[in-house]
């Protein structure tokens, strides 16, 4: 008898960890009926699922947990969708469609709580630069010169820019040695000084150390932002061979055009055809280099056939957390650098609306 029941006993506790290793999202979200398709995703991880009288009950496993995860509401012939940084957890969500994509919270998450005080931190900053930009895109749909509307609003959208970094550093020095605060150092790579890393790191409790995002960060604090005339910085990779190959090999007395892209990245996929033939077409003076800021080998081929197999793929399992990330200030795709054949950092240029092509002619016949 004792044997059995401590056998039910041992079953009973690992069904209970097991429905841990799922994110398990329950409530209601209104202004949706039944039938309009949702999904949620995290990672890799995504699941399509539908109201039941209003109610939602999803799970979805995590790959990495915590992590960030989406809702999307294919709703009226558009999309709308909220986001939150949950783990493998229950959590309730009680919103309404209005409320999308920031106003809504996972209620009872060990985590969305803090991801949701961030956001609020910077509320009035968003609506600002949200205002100044519809601004900027009716001039220019009234005709007037984009590189002189960009201009004209430029000093308020810095002192923005510059206003949310300082919030944002702030709120990171008390959560650095959170899950949601790691989370953060990766999209404030090109915002804050030097200095300013070296603090967050000296922050950093000793058990944190060996996590990727703190050793992302002092990668962060022991490389500077690449200007105009310093060398390139030479990292490691994987080809589509899984062929470990150096930055530094592909400096063969032509100019080198690095180029961060992802498949997954709706501007990157437009841009491939037109860099492809940027590739072919510039081979004899460039050597195209789209380093892959996925971290597996499927997806660098699946961009490697949207380029028509032109110029060279490279990647590395780490994704976007690998050091070459934090050493080039990586923090959108897509974007380009240009170097000259001696390795000298010449141009960068972000955004897939650009002229490539014509800005890369005119830097090398100079």
């Amino acid at each position: 008898m004792t044997n059995k029941l401590m056998m039910l006993i041992a079953l009973f506790f690992s069904i209970g960890i097991m429905a841990q290793d799922k994110l398990h999202v329950t409530g209601k979200i209104t202004g949706i009926d039944n039938k309009t398709k949702l999904s949620i995703s995290g990672g890799e991880k995504e699941k399509e699922f539908y109201l039941k009288d209003g109610v939602i009950d999803v799970e979805v496993d995590l790959k990495e947990a915590p992590a960030s995860v989406f809702i999307i509401v294919y709703y009226d012939k558009d999309i709308k969708y909220t986001s939150f940084f949950l783990g493998n957890e229950s959590v309730t969500i009680d919103a309404s469609i209005d409320d999308f994509p920031n106003e809504v919270v996972a209620k009872n998450s060990k985590y969305d709580g803090l991801r949701y005080e961030n956001y609020s931190l910077s509320k009035d900053l968003d609506k600002k630069r949200n205002d100044i930009d519809e601004i900027i895109e009716k001039e220019i749909g009234e005709g007037a010169k984009p590189e002189v509307v960009y201009a004209k609003y430029k000093d308020e959208l810095d002192a923005i820019r510059k206003e949310n970094a300082g919030r944002q550093y702030e709120f990171l020095k008390k959560n650095i040695n959170t899950d949601y605060g790691r989370h953060l150092i990766r999209f404030y790579v090109d915002q804050f000084t030097e200095e300013q890393f070296k603090t967050l790191y000296s922050l950093v409790d000793p058990i944190n150390m060996d996590r990727s995002e703190i050793k992302f960060l002092k990668t962060l604090c022991d490389s500077k932002q690449l200007e105009v005339g310093d060398i390139y910085y030479d990292f490691t990779a994987l080809d589509l061979k899984s062929k470990v190959v150096k930055f530094s090999d592909f400096f063969k007395e032509k100019y080198v055009l690095l180029d961060f892209s992802h498949v997954n990245c709706g501007y990157c996929y437009m841009a491939a055809p037109k860099t492809a033939l940027i590739a072919e077409e510039l081979k004899d003076k460039v050597m195209y280099v789209t380093y892959h800021t996925g971290d597996n080998l499927k997806e660098a081929e699946e961009y490697y056939e949207l380029k028509g197999k032109k110029g060279n793929i490279i990647w590395n399992k780490e994704g976007d957390l690998h050091p070459m990330m934090a050493m080039y200030r990586n923090m959108s795709t897509p974007s380009y650098l240009l170097f000259s054949p001696d390795g000298k950092f010449i141009k960068e240029v972000n955004g897939s609306k650009a002229d490539l092509k014509s800005i890369i002619l005119e830097e090398i016949e100079k």
